[in-house]
């Protein structure tokens, strides 16, 4: 009986210092998640809205801190470097206060109700014309091509297709892509500021074939930006109460997640699906706690800067389609195993940490902040509509919302500019007027 006695209360003992053990290790993401609620305190006393970017950005660090709390027991969480995705949110936060400072979003919409957006009669005609012309094609394209060499699903036939270069969009698929989605952001913003039927039929068409030329992109990322821009537009012109934004942002995560785990579903055919609800958990746990914890292992165990190649990658490509031959940093990056699991995505920090360091890292998001706040103030703070920066504000949220799970900002440096550019083009005075 004392022999048992003893030995309970060894095992005790033991618990006891593992317990102690685990609160010591997760002390670090303890304290980042105190310092994440706190900013998260400060720009809503600051901004009192809810897509405020600040807000948005520090409701994010939270939740995905709180998420590798539930990894605890599993995964070495005493890294110092867990904190920096705190410092990264603080040094976010200082750039865009610094821009914004304590200007707050318009709430009034009496000015801008007297004025209504419309598109120049026969640029919209021309415009639908070749968009409906180029979705045929396509359309027509794809379905042969599925039809003959299906496999698995659509998306497993285009992307089995690309890889082995049986199937080619061609350069004006490709480069019409971004113009469509722009076209689709812009129709949206029209129709949600002046929501008449003519407008409504024009931005449903765009819309059908934005969605058409996202999915067969083989991208996820850019059905999300999709969807996010118009979500974020149609929040933005319409100036909803914070409560209502709330109601609308919970359907946004619904649309996303079960969009999320659809392709999922249809991407990993190759994995065992037999049990639905482990393979979906899986996934969950894989896209939304390995990022943070595969950075952490890397940064620890690294020390060889790329020196710019990766924040001028565009500049590289580009000198290299003149004659030149440099070396081009990958966008893809190298699959890794982070306690069981397999991942190649390391957050935000991890792009600009490899060129220069993590201060580096942190200089850019003071940067990202400041331009946010820029936009931000053009596109919300505000009494009158602009189309203009409400489209570029509205497509940058879903780079900012991915900031846990990668970069895509200098990454897809040619994406942003054509996006920009196509915005820009169909937000001029001859295109869109006030009525």
């Amino acid at each position: 009986m004392k022999i048992k006695d003893l030995g309970w209360d060894k095992r005790k003992r033991i618990k006891i210092r593992k317990v102690r053990y685990i609160e010591r290790i997760t002390l670090m993401v303890y304290a980042s998640i105190i310092g994440c609620l706190l900013l998260a305190i400060f720009t809503w006393q600051k901004s009192k809205d809810v897509i405020a970017p600040s807000f948005i950005i520090s409701a994010i660090w939270t939740v995905m801190y709180f998420v590798l709390l539930l990894r605890r027991n599993t995964v070495d969480l005493s890294s110092v470097y867990y904190s920096s995705f705190f410092v990264a949110l603080l040094c976010f936060i200082v750039g865009f206060s610094f821009v914004v400072r304590n200007k707050k979003k318009e709430l009034s919409v009496e000015k801008q109700s007297r004025k209504k957006l419309n598109f120049n009669p026969s640029f919209i005609k021309i415009a639908m014309l070749v968009e409906i012309i180029l979705f045929l094609y396509f359309l027509f394209k794809v379905g042969v091509y599925v039809t003959g060499n299906y496999s698995f699903n659509i998306f497993q036939t285009l992307s089995i297709g690309k890889a082995t270069g049986m199937f080619h969009e061609g350069i004006i698929i490709s480069y019409s892509r971004n113009a469509i989605i722009s076209f689709s952001v812009i129709c949206g913003i029209v129709y949600f500021n002046n929501p008449n039927k003519k407008n409504r039929n024009y931005f449903l068409i765009t819309f059908i074939i934005a969605l058409f030329f996202s999915l067969t992109a083989g991208n996820r990322g850019i059905i999300f930006l999709l969807v996010l821009a118009l979500f974020f537009s149609n929040i933005i012109i319409k100036k909803y109460s914070n409560k209502k934004i709330i109601v609308i942002l919970l359907v946004l995560i619904s649309i996303i997640l079960t969009t999320f785990i659809v392709f999922a579903y249809m991407k990993y055919v190759y994995e065992d699906r037999s049990n639905t609800s482990q393979f979906i958990i899986k996934q969950l746990r894989v896209y939304f706690s390995t990022s943070m914890i595969a950075f952490v292992q890397w940064i620890e165990t690294t020390r060889e800067y790329l020196y710019g190649a990766n924040t001028f990658r565009f500049f590289a490509e580009l000198l290299n389609g003149a004659g030149y031959d440099l070396t081009a940093a990958k966008t893809v990056q190298e699959f890794v195993y982070v306690y069981g699991d397999v991942t190649n995505v390391y957050s935000v920090l991890h792009y600009y940490t490899s060129d220069y360091g993590l201060i580096y890292a942190f200089v850019i998001q003071v940067i990202l902040g400041m331009i946010y706040g820029f936009i931000y103030k053009k596109a919300v703070i505000t009494k009158t509509t602009k189309p203009f920066f409400i489209a570029v504000l509205s497509i940058l949220y879903f780079p900012l919302i991915n900031q846990f799970f990668d970069d895509k900002y200098f990454s897809i440096l040619s994406t942003w500019i054509q996006l920009i550019f196509w915005i820009g083009f169909f937000t001029r005075k001859k295109i869109l007027h006030y009525e």
